[in-house]
């Protein structure tokens, strides 16, 4: 459909062009369904162009398609005729031609209305075989007189597209800078047209002249306001926007690969906050750079599943991704302005896919049932499996310096021991004088809840056994098999260091949200057992074995190093995929990398006794 890419034009020095080219790209499929939506309205996609005497004289077009054509475009359409005399009773020596019309057109836009026409160059009239031919000259003269008049007045009204980026610039721009979004709004002019081999592409051209002679106004703007509520706010708004667009785009019948890149999308932009929290680099221009990385990933799978067929929502699927590339387009101006993403613009943009319904983008914790299912990824037990069986901390002290800044983004916390019938904390407490026992007994919940994992997985079976080692290997090295931990006499649900993840298996409770019900996962042991389970096998399955098939490496690396990438993933996010591969090149392993080769060694080998080590610190 449509990809908007900044040309952000600069002359010798310093000294900046007054005009920046936005390029538009319109792709040949979504151009025929506009195309259908307008002009072949009829039933079944036909447009009747003609028809008198009660369908004796008849000019019926369908099944339009457009191909580029070198520098011009190629629109083929199947015609059927039909000409005959008309009497009073009956339409009588009626001839009928079926075949296709073939034109070469050469698209233009409109300096005024951004209206997208197609001047006829050539054509030609072919059978229903693809040989040139001649109808008869009754059926010619009705061609030539209704068919090429119909074609050459077709044309797309760009405007409802336009005019929501238009609102976009508004949005982006603070209150007290709204003056200078309208300098720009009113400097937006229509350019040319070229027709290549994957798409149209027009553009739409700026005049940001007046906006850099300001430029320093804009900062001093910009800086009085804080920065921390901005990033803090932005950042919930922009997490809601990716699941919201997600539930979107789901409703379509997409493919596996599609689906893939939806949720390594997701969880990509999650890992990447937690890491530039911890790194101390989630500034005010965070959030828009996700954004332009997040979408660069996700527009394909927009374009490919949103306009393939005609829809009355055609024209709001066209804004939204008309108005989502113009924030891509625009990033290097914001940057230079100091601008940046806002929720604002993220709740306009959501708005265009809502059909009317309203949007908050509220960033909430509960199950999405949209992404658990859609995306194939849900908890043991919520897919029509049988309810996973239940069987009859610390060292995570120090919170650094970020972890307050997480705390608005994680659920209220609650600390205290919750009792259940079915699943009392009481029962999953260590005794130092029964750590055998307590071992034993989590080793048996694991191993159980991993041979369910299996049941519902697709992994190879030559890989079962070695999961169930993964499993045991990560629970040892995240919570050295831990859900709870006593405090004072209060039993308290384990959490990590900085304070996102929790119980067993040490779910991210951001990286996760909508996945998984943060209140079972911090109080029922099995819940958070599950989990885990599920997200080991999503990296082994969906990820480690599959990007080793891709890449040819099946027989390249070795099962201990498919262990180490799975932890790796399970620990940072996809990512960590390629990045550990380049760690093992290198051998220079990160502190979490070792401490997990070592729980998975022992693990491996039964040498269990190296537990009281976590345990009992013996």
């Amino acid at each position: 459909m449509l990809l908007l890419l900044c040309a952000w034009l600069s002359l010798p020095g310093e000294t900046r062009s007054e005009q920046v080219y936005l390029p538009v790209t319109l792709d040949y499929q979504f151009l025929r369904s506009l195309i259908i939506q307008t002009a072949y309205s009829g039933p079944g996609g036909t447009a009747k162009v003609f028809n008198v005497d009660n369908g004796c004289q008849e000019i019926t077009l369908t099944d339009p398609t457009y191909t580029a054509r070198g520098s011009h475009i190629h629109f083929e359409t199947k015609i059927i005729a039909r000409a005959g005399i008309y009497t009073d009773t009956a339409c009588r020596n009626p001839i009928e031609w079926k075949g296709f019309l073939k034109v070469t057109q050469k698209p233009q836009l409109s300096k005024t209305g951004w209206t997208l026409s197609f001047d006829i160059i050539d054509s030609v009239l072919v059978d229903t075989h693809h040989k040139k031919t001649d109808p008869p000259p009754v059926i010619k003269e009705l061609i030539d007189t209704w068919a090429y008049d119909y074609i050459a007045h077709m044309s797309v009204n760009l405007m409802p597209p336009v005019a929501k980026i238009k609102v976009l610039m508004r949005e982006l721009f603070p209150p007290d800078l709204c003056f200078l979004a309208e300098k720009m709004i009113r400097s937006m002019t229509p350019g040319h047209v070229t027709a290549e081999p994957d798409a149209l592409r027009f553009y739409i051209a700026l005049d940001t002249n007046a906006i850099h002679k300001e430029n320093e106004d804009i900062r001093n703007t910009l800086a009085a306001m804080k920065e921390e509520e901005l990033t803090e706010d932005t950042w919930r708004a922009w997490d809601a926007f990716l699941v919201y667009i997600i539930d979107v785009i789901i409703r379509e019948p997409l493919s596996d690969d599609d689906r893939q890149v939806l949720l390594d999308t997701l969880l990509d932009a999650r890992y990447s906050f937690l890491t530039a929290l911890s790194e101390g680099t989630f500034t005010k221009d965070f959030v828009r750079h996700e954004f332009t990385t997040a979408w660069e990933q996700l527009a394909p799978v927009f374009r490919n599943n949103l306009g393939d067929t005609p829809s009355p929502d055609l024209m709001s699927y066209l804004a939204f991704i008309t108005a989502a590339d113009a924030l891509t387009a625009l990033d290097q101006i914001m940057a230079d302005l100091g601008l940046e993403l806002n929720k604002r613009s993220l709740v306009f943009l959501a708005r265009l896919l809502s059909r009317g319904t309203p949007i908050n983008l509220d960033y909430t914790h509960e199950v999405d049932d949209t992404l658990q299912h859609i995306l194939k990824f849900t908890p043991s037990g919520d897919d029509g499996s049988a309810p996973l069986p239940l069987p009859g901390s610390s060292r995570f002290d120090c919170v650094p310096a970020f972890a307050s800044t997480l705390a608005f983004l994680l659920p209220a916390t609650a600390w205290a021991v919750e009792e259940s019938e079915e699943n009392d904390p009481e029962d999953w407490i260590l005794k130092k004088s029964d750590m055998d026992t307590y071992a034993e007994k989590i080793r048996k919940l694991l191993t159980t809840i991993s041979r369910t994992a299996i049941e519902h997985s697709s992994m190879p079976t030559q890989y079962h056994e070695f999961y169930r080692t993964i499993v045991l290997a990560t629970a040892w090295q995240e919570s050295c098999l831990r859900q709870f931990q006593v405090n004072n006499g209060e039993v308290l649900y384990l959490r990590s260091y900085n304070d996102t993840s929790v119980g067993l298996m040490q779910i991210n409770e951001i990286v996760w949200r909508g996945f998984y019900d943060p209140h079972q996962l911090r109080w029922d042991i099995a819940y958070n057992a599950a989990a885990g389970c599920r997200i080991l096998d999503l990296y082994l399955c969906r990820y480690t074995l599959r990007r080793m098939k891709k890449m040819n490496m099946e027989d390249q690396i070795d099962k201990d190093t498919v262990a180490r990438l799975v932890y790796a993933m399970y620990n940072g996010g996809p990512g960590q995929f390629y990045k550990f591969l380049k760690r093992q090149r290198k051998e220079r392993y990160y502190l979490s990398d070792k401490l997990f080769w070592d729980k998975y060694i022992w693990v491996r080998d039964g040498e269990w006794h190296n537990l009281r080590k976590c345990l009992i610190g013996g």
